[in-house]
């Protein structure tokens, strides 16, 4: 028996995110007070990197999470696993330098380590590297493309443009250049956040969901308190990893603001439509087609303006509609709208992310987050550097996110 298609879901009414609509047993809230060599905060993919990495340096950490794993923006973005800054790479360049060639090649390098745990963890299944494709809309954007291309190659980086009669049907135009990138793909973030949180349950890690902490982390002899509503997290040293709400824990980092991204995804659609995830003028709209022919599109923050500066997780009506009439009259998606919902996102000034000891913490309390809509991969970097230099006082890529340090 055939099942009939959902309903449409109105472009004012939020669901619950796609990749988050699934059952789920969350854990039990911290009760009480518990010791841990390290207190990490936040259960998304910063501070599940930051726990995988203390691991790995013999550190026993226990994880805090306000809701559930991978509740925030780790399962609330594109499901896209893409390598490099948030810029694109000739921007990264004029902007960094020397140190643009630096950070791309990490993205490069956490990338494969990714893969390598997840392969570890039995959650390979959930990434799908079939290259992303950079699309120019118009001619003054192919010109960017070019130069974007031009880059790469001369740093040694791979990418292939990819000419308008060769552009999947779906986006396809005579003005339309592409850049495709083929060390990129697509990933389930939180079949794959969740898999990694019960992997280091093996290891020896505590975490607690719904549990919210009550400030930042407290200096009390030579090291911290961490407290929530439920009890205490006695620690000799905390990371703060909370992405867009960084600054809600660690003042330093005032700078990071909070950033609402619109999403949507569909009933599926016939299969084969987007060959791969694509990312389309200037990374303003995102979209991909799932295995089971599910498509997910994001983007239109530049519609959003001012409004799109908010700690709330609150649909902006006008992006959906305009990402609707996207779906349909650009993508030539007929299958309907099944779930609309918001990440929230941080961003700062400058865009790199936030990574390092938080001034004044006596070097017992280190900050990640900020990541400018691309924190998949650029959270596994600034863990490695956060617990490097948690455990051992150095890292040999401390500066990769020092918004002061040179080119």
């Amino acid at each position: 028996m055939t099942r009939p298609a959902p309903a449409p879901v109105a472009p004012h009414t939020p669901t619950v995110p796609y990749w988050l609509d699934e059952p789920y047993a969350a854990r039990p809230a911290l009760a009480g007070e518990v010791r841990a060599d390290v207190c990490v905060i936040g259960g998304g993919i910063g501070g599940l990197a930051a726990a995988w990495h203390l691991c790995d340096r013999g550190a026993a950490p226990v994880v805090l999470e306000a809701r559930t794993v991978a509740s925030g923006a780790s399962g609330r973005n594109g499901g896209f696993f893409i390598a490099g800054p948030a810029p694109m790479y000739h921007d990264a360049r004029a902007r960094f330098g020397a140190r643009a060639a630096r950070i791309y090649r990490a993205t490069l390098d956490a990338q494969e380590a990714m893969l390598a745990v997840a392969a570890q963890i039995g959650a390979r299944e959930h990434f799908r590297i079939d290259g992303m494709l950079r699309l120019a809309v118009d001619a003054a954007e192919a010109q960017d493309v070019r130069a974007h291309h031009a880059a790469l190659r001369a740093d040694g980086f791979a990418g292939e443009l990819v000419a308008a009669a060769d552009l999947p049907a779906a986006v396809a135009h005579p003005d339309r250049l592409g850049l495709r990138l083929p060390h990129d793909g697509g990933v389930h973030p939180a079949r794959w956040i969740r898999a990694l949180a019960e992997a280091l349950e093996r290891r020896g890690a505590r975490i607690f969901e719904g549990t919210r902490v009550s400030g930042p982390p407290e200096l009390a002899g030579a090291g911290v308190i961490v407290r929530t509503e439920q009890g205490a997290v006695h620690a000799d040293r905390a990371i703060v990893a909370v992405d867009g709400a960084l600054a809600t824990l660690v003042p330093a980092a005032a700078d990071v603001r909070c950033k609402r991204l619109n999403m949507l995804a569909t009933a599926p659609a016939p299969a084969g439509h987007l060959p791969c995830p694509v990312y389309a003028r200037y990374g303003y709209e995102y979209a991909q087609q799932l295995p089971d022919g599910t498509i997910t599109l994001g983007g239109f923050s530049d519609l959003d303006g001012p409004a799109s500066w908010t700690e709330r997780e609150e649909l902006s009506v006008p992006v959906q509609e305009r990402m609707t009439d996207y779906l349909r009259d650009e993508l030539g998606v007929a299958a309907p709208v099944t779930h609309r919902w918001v990440g929230l996102v941080g961003y700062a000034p400058d865009p790199l992310p936030r990574c390092g000891l938080v001034p004044g913490s006596d070097g017992r309390v280190l900050a990640l987050g900020g990541y400018h809509g691309t924190g998949h991969v650029q959270a596994w970097i600034a863990a490695a550097i956060a617990s490097d230099l948690l455990t051992t006082g150095a890292s040999a890529d401390a500066d990769l996110y020092d918004p002061v340090a040179g080119a």
